[in-house]
This record gives C-alpha cells, sequence and structure tokens, in this order.
C-alpha cells in the first residue's frame, strides 16, 4: 500500500497489509523473524540493527527502477514518492493498479501532480529527471476487494529515449513461478515495518514460495485470500525478508524479466505471512496490448 499521511507514524502492526497496500508495499528490509506486533514503534537506531537483510541497490545498475510521487498529497520530503514501478518500454511503466485506489473507500482516486521518477535512487536529491505522466490504464479485472489482477499501466508524457527497460515474463510461463527460484525486489518502502521509511533504493533476495503454501497463509477471511491464477508469493520460510509499506508496484524480477508487482501481504516480514505479489506471467497478454 502507498504510505498516507495518516498512517506514516502508525506502526504496521495496528494496520492489516492489504496489498502493500493491505499494509506494505515492500521494504527490501528485513526485519527480525518475529511478529511485527511485538516490535512496535522504534527509533531510526533501533530500526538499523532490525534490518537483516536488504541492501542498497542503485539506478545505475538497475535503470529500469523508477518510483511513482505526488507532492502535493505525499510532501517533498522524500520526492513525493508512494508506489515503485518499472520501465518496460522508453513510454510506459507498469505499476500496481491499487497504487491508484484509496485505502479507506476501495474507489479509483487521482494523484494530483503525479509524476514518475527516473534515475533517482536517492528521493531526498535531485538526480535524474520528474516525468509526467500522460495516461493511466488499470486492468479491467482489477478487484480492489480480492486484490486481483493488480496491475496498471502509465504512459509517460516524455519518451526515456534509450534509457534500458525491463522485458515481461510472458503469458502463461510457469519457470519464472518454480519454488525456489530466486527473485530481486526493489523499492524505496518501510525497513521495518513501523513507518521507517527508506530515502534510498534498496533490494531484496527472496525465494518463491509453493502456490500450496501460500494457499495455507492466506486461505480467505481477515487474512486475505490468496488466488494463484493473478498472484505468486514469494519470502523466506523463517521470515525476515519482505516488501513492506511503500514498495507497492515496485518490481519482483526474475532472472532480469519482470516477473512481479509488490501487492499484499499481512504483516512485514513475518514467517507465517509471505509477500504476495501481482503475477506478470498471467496479465502479461493485457499489459502487452498497453504497450
Amino acid at each position: 500500500m502507498p504510505p498516507t499521511p495518516d498512517l506514516l507514524d502508525a506502526p504496521s502492526a495496528t494496520r492489516p497489509r492489504r496489498t502493500r497496500r493491505r499494509v506494505a508495499a515492500l521494504a527490501l528490509l528485513v526485519a527480525l523473524p518475529v511478529p511485527l506486533v511485538a516490535l512496535g514503534p522504534a527509533s531510526p537506531a533501533e530500526a538499523q540493527r532490525r534490518i537483516i537483510g536488504g541492501t542498497p541497490a542503485s539506478s545505475a545498475a538497475h535503470p529500469w527502477v523508477v518510483a511513482l510521487a505526488s507532492r502535493q498529497q505525499f510532501g517533498s520530503a522524500r520526492s513525493g514518492q508512494f508506489c515503485g514501478g518499472a520501465l518496460v518500454t522508453p513510454t510506459r511503466v507498469v505499476t500496481a493498479a491499487h497504487c491508484f485506489y484509496d485505502e479507506g473507500t476501495g474507489r479509483r482516486v487521482d494523484r494530483p501532480g503525479l509524476r514518475v521518477l527516473v534515475g533517482r535512487e536517492d528521493l531526498t536529491g535531485r538526480a535524474g529527471s520528474e516525468v509526467e505522466v500522460a495516461a493511466i490504464w488499470v486492468h479491467p479485472a482489477y478487484s480492489f476487494r480480492a486484490n486481483t489482477d493488480d496491475v496498471a499501466v502509465l504512459t509517460l508524457a516524455k519518451s526515456q529515449g534509450s534509457r534500458p527497460v525491463i522485458p515481461l515474463v510472458g503469458q502463461g510461463e510457469t519457470e519464472s513461478y518454480r519454488p525456489g527460484t530466486r527473485s530481486q525486489v526493489y523499492g524505496w518502502g518501510d525497513t521495518v515495518g513501523n513507518g521507517h521509511y527508506s530515502p534510498t533504493l534498496r533490494e531484496v533476495d527472496v525465494p518463491v514460495i509453493s502456490d500450496e503454501t501460500c494457499g495455507r497463509a492466506y486461505p480467505g477471511g481477515s487474512q486475505g485470500k490468496f488466488d494463484a491464477r493473478s498472484m505468486v508469493c514469494a519470502g523466506e520460510e523463517k521470515g525476515g525478508k519482505d516488501a513492506c509499506q511503500g514498495d507497492s508496484g515496485g518490481p519482483m524480477v526474475v532472472e532480469g524479466r519482470l516477473a512481479g508487482l509488490a501487492s499484499w501481504g499481512t504483516g512485514c516480514a513475518e514467517a507465517a505471512h509471505p509477500g504476495v505479489y501481482t503475477r506478470i506471467g498471467a496479465v502479461s497478454d493485457a499489459v502487452q496490448s498497453v504497450l
């Protein structure tokens, strides 16, 4: 979930993580493998001691990682960042659909002054560029309540020319989603689970989890329901590595291709609740039709 002003200082244990929306948007973070309810708020120093897995990432090495920003809504301290995304053509960015929905009402909302930040790994700086968005396409089958088909495509007002882009996993492909396959997730989100957002780009390496295991973790009800038709899970068996608040829409990469988008989950880095990502192999044709 995008970091909304009223949630920035609230411990994630006080809110269900529905979409890295329902809780978090990914945190390349990595909190200790203990339930977040036991952690509570922490000072920046304490937060740093709890990070055990995420590492810094650079825009030079991953030039297709972008940030979505709205200074009017989220302030200028971190360039207004609220979600992540991936540049897939010189004029198109793929991100999560829920980034454009209100968490309280479940209705589509506008993000005033929406920009895509390209080439800015440090959100407190001015490197790279802030590109206007000309159009937003949301998957027609997206469901805010069920979190299914959580994907959107942004059309940029200005082409990024020869800047490297990332290819998508193809429709119906399964190889990238085999249990144990290593994936890398990128973002600027909460690094602890209590509102401690990273000003710089980070990455975390997590294995894909089987659909059966994820289905048991999210059988429905208050925890949310996993649907393998459009979702995939990733995370360590003992927890400790995950995406979190502020990382929504961030790319999940397998062998150099976009395989997923940070979507939802319960808590952050909990052993019993892995991160849930949009399965690009299930929505690739729909996305390609826009590209």
